[in-house]
């Protein structure tokens, strides 16, 4: 008879799921789990809080491809779980959570780490939450795991995991340990459904196809590249599928808002919208049809049926991953003629980029407000866009600060840009960085965040040094929460800010504090220098860049709405700011 832990169980069924780095923080009642997987080859990356190993495992995922895993010891460290776990729900992110618990027997005597159900604090928010109980079965429950996080569509599951389950001992003979290979096919489209969407395509005259997630995992970018060029049709991406299409190449049509602006600058609006593996939410427009217009024909493909039709009537509907609905659309479409010339190529060309011109021509000038010759946010964004390796992971993080970056940034392929979802966390910037970089070591990787932002984990820097991660921070120290101030000067008038103004901190000594290499930049001149040196250093670095945030980004006029142009409607309701148009 062979006697096996729980521990031990637990990670051979994590290696057999191809596992190769945890993030986490310590805490006693994973020793046993840490032990066993050194022992097994797998890397720790533990953080310096618990919700920033959540959101360096999240980095790794939006990387990789596959589920991120992160793990937190009982009590406070599980309840610092809850922001990144809630992310990854909304966002469709596919993570395990693992978190300690007190040993059943003591479930309600108050033990060390304890006080609460972790189980129920975490069932709202993942696609299954439960409560391992025996050893011996341990191995099957850590599967269901994996196959419901990264099937259907993809999410956060989190395990519960008490310790005299973890470090009981039981017969190797009486275990049945998972292979880690079962994945089911992925939903295939309708010949039928595939036929109606060639015949809507080839009749549109001012056609678009919005992307998502589901274009990137698996990656798609050949056959939509393909398709965008027979078609001849611009591609629009958000956050998830910035660079699945080339930011310089013809079709690339910017994100979802550019649909809104030509219809604003032209008059014309899309008459057929493809959505693939994107869902229906701020980011399309809400229920406005700023983004998709109300009379578009509109095809959605996503392979979780539920997603289909959110919040507005859908033409054609098809239940499908992406890349064989592409595969299928081309070969239907092989032999149609679709018009290149006329309306359509006067559509396309009102997306055609002008990004690596506006990047390349953009040489760092000073603010002509600003008597200091401080940066402008948006001056900074167009010198990390002209100055950046050609293959950097970009991780934003702030309010208006990525938005500046996206504006100007070139990306040649996906999987580079990794950006705020629908929840819009602050802080999730740099340690989003840490797990890119493990994720992809030989790859540059710059978290261009706002100071603001920056100050939620600021003690990354110490992950950063300890793992040698050659992550590259540029601080966008405007000295305040920009969006919330230009909200405010929007919505109040300005002299009437209200807890929105920050210090001119340093937090490049900070960073050299824990052995980053760390630069101050005061004048524009000055940066081009310094991000030379950061990149030459090898290692970690801080560039702390003094701006003057003068002009609103467009992001912050567009949530804040109508409440702008003052706060009643001429009947006399309430307007709401940062929502769609809504007056109560």
């Amino acid at each position: 008879m062979t006697l096996i832990s729980g521990n031990q169980l637990l990670v051979e069924t994590l290696t057999r799921f191809g596992v190769s780095t945890i993030f986490t923080l310590h805490g006693g009642h994973l020793d046993g789990v840490y032990r066993s997987a050194l022992d097994a080859g797998i890397r720790l990356i533990d953080t310096r809080h618990e919700q920033a190993a959540g959101f360096a495992a999240q980095g790794w995922a939006k990387v990789t491809g596959d589920v991120g895993v992160a793990m937190a010891t009982a009590g406070g460290g599980v309840t610092n779980l809850v922001t990144p776990v809630a992310n990854a729900w909304a966002d469709g992110v596919p993570m395990v959570f693992f978190g300690a618990a007190a040993p059943l027997r003591d479930f309600d005597a108050l033990p060390v780490n304890s006080g609460y159900d972790q189980l129920s604090v975490m069932s709202g928010i993942t696609k299954w939450s439960h409560r391992a109980t025996v050893t011996a079965l341990l191995p099957q429950v850590v599967a269901r795991a994996f196959q419901i996080a990264r099937e259907g569509k993809p999410g956060p599951v989190y395990i519960d995991l008490p310790t005299d389950v973890l470090f009981a001992r039981v017969d190797s003979e009486d275990v049945v340990m998972p292979n880690g290979a079962l994945r089911p096919s992925p939903p295939a489209p309708d010949p039928t459904a595939i036929a109606e969407v060639v015949r809507l395509l080839r009749d549109a005259k001012r056609p678009a196809v919005l992307t998502g997630a589901g274009s990137v995992f698996p990656d798609a970018a050949a056959e939509l590249r393909e398709l965008a060029t027979r078609l001849n049709l611009p591609v629009l991406t958000n956050n998830k599928s910035k660079g699945i299409v080339s930011t310089t190449n013809r079709h690339a049509g910017g994100s979802y808002g550019a649909l809104a602006g030509v219809a604003r600058r032209t008059g014309r609006q899309a008459d057929v919208v493809l959505i693939l593996g994107a869902r229906l939410g701020l980011n399309t427009g809400g229920r406005r049809g700023s983004v998709i217009p109300e009379g578009a024909r509109v095809i959605q493909v996503d392979t979780v049926a539920e997603e289909i039709g959110r919040m507005r009537d859908i033409d054609l509907g098809i239940t499908s991953a992406v890349l064989p609905f592409l595969r299928a659309v081309l070969d239907a479409s092989a032999g149609v003629s679709f018009a290149a010339g006329g309306e359509r190529a006067a559509w396309l060309a009102e997306f055609t980029p002008k990004l690596a011109a506006a990047a390349a021509g953009s040489p760092p000038t000073a603010s002509n407000n600003n008597a200091n010759a401080l940066e402008t946010p948006a001056g900074l964004a167009r010198q990390v866009a002209r100055l950046a390796p050609a293959d950097t992971i970009f991780v934003l993080d702030g309010g208006e600060t990525p938005a500046w970056l996206d504006a100007v940034v070139s990306l040649e392929e996906p999987r580079r840009w990794i950006g705020h979802g629908y929840m819009g966390i602050m802080g999730e910037g740099l340690p989003q960085a840490v797990g890119a970089q493990v994720a992809s070591p030989d790859s540059p990787v710059i978290c261009f965040t706002g100071d603001g932002a920056l100050g939620f984990t600021l003690g990354e820097f110490d992950t950063l040094v300890r793992h040698k991660l050659p992550v590259i921070v540029i601080v966008n120290n405007d000295r305040g929460w920009a969006m919330s101030q230009h909200g405010q000067d929007l919505i109040y008038g300005k002299g009437r800010r209200m807890i929105s103004d920050l210090a001119p901190s340093r937090y490049d000594l900070v960073a050299a504090a824990f052995g980053a290499h760390a630069e101050f930049v005061e004048e524009p001149s000055q940066f081009e220098g310094a991000l030379q040196r950061a990149l030459d250093s090898g290692g970690p670095a801080c560039i702390n860049v003094l701006t003057d945030a003068m002009d609103i980004a467009p992001v912050t006029r567009r949530f804040v709405g109508e409440i702008a142009d003052g706060p009643h409607t001429p009947t006399g309701l309430a307007r709401v700011p940062y929502a769609e148009s809504l007056a109560v």
